[in-house]
């Protein structure tokens, strides 16, 4: 999922309109960030394996960032830091569930490879392996979040640009 994780973004700004987009844009994509960083340094692993229909990353190995408890242990983290910068709750809180919801949508679209915590089981719904299905889930979930979001009466309309902008972009990826 890579579009689907902004739907977090834009409910989380509708949740909290004082936050900057671009830190709850940061905020949902920060686990797969942190993984791309672990990879490169040997810390996480993957292999790429052609046979596997649509995504042919095999995600064997990702109990730091891609585990239900990494991803809260990395959202009390971002929550930490906007509290510290902020000193709101509220926007602390919306940060970390920005965050948090990585693991959810992931779960969503990835194959079995989703920890809970490092050892355990493995999940995923797997609509990777059905592109069409997934593509349409994570298009639905954009639109929707936006057109939350765009409904209220005071946005300004650079915002709104900004927001149609950035779906537009991401439908067309």
């Amino acid at each position: 999922m890579l579009a689907g994780h902004y739907s977090a973004a834009f409910l989380a700004k509708a949740l909290e309109p004082r936050l900057p987009l671009w830190i709850l844009a940061i905020a949902v994509q920060l686990v797969d960030v942190l993984w791309a960083l672990f990879v490169l340094v040997g810390i996480e692993h993957l292999r790429v394996d052609p046979s596997l229909p649509s995504n042919p990353l095999d995600l064997y190995h990702m109990p730091y960032t891609h585990s239900l408890l990494g991803a809260l242990a990395w959202a009390a983290l971002a929550a930490a830091a906007v509290f510290a910068w902020r000193r709101e709750w509220l926007a602390s809180l919306v940060v970390a569930g920005a965050v948090a919801s990585h693991w959810l949508l992931d779960w969503v679209v990835h194959r079995p490879d989703l920890l809970l915590w490092s050892g355990s089981a493995k999940h995923g719904l797997a609509l990777w392996n059905f592109p069409v299905v997934g593509i349409a889930v994570e298009s639905s979930l954009l639109v929707a979040s936006a057109w939350l979001l765009l409904r209220g009466r005071n946005r300004a309309w650079r915002l709104r640009r900004g927001i149609l902008t950035m779906v537009s972009a991401l439908l067309v990826v």
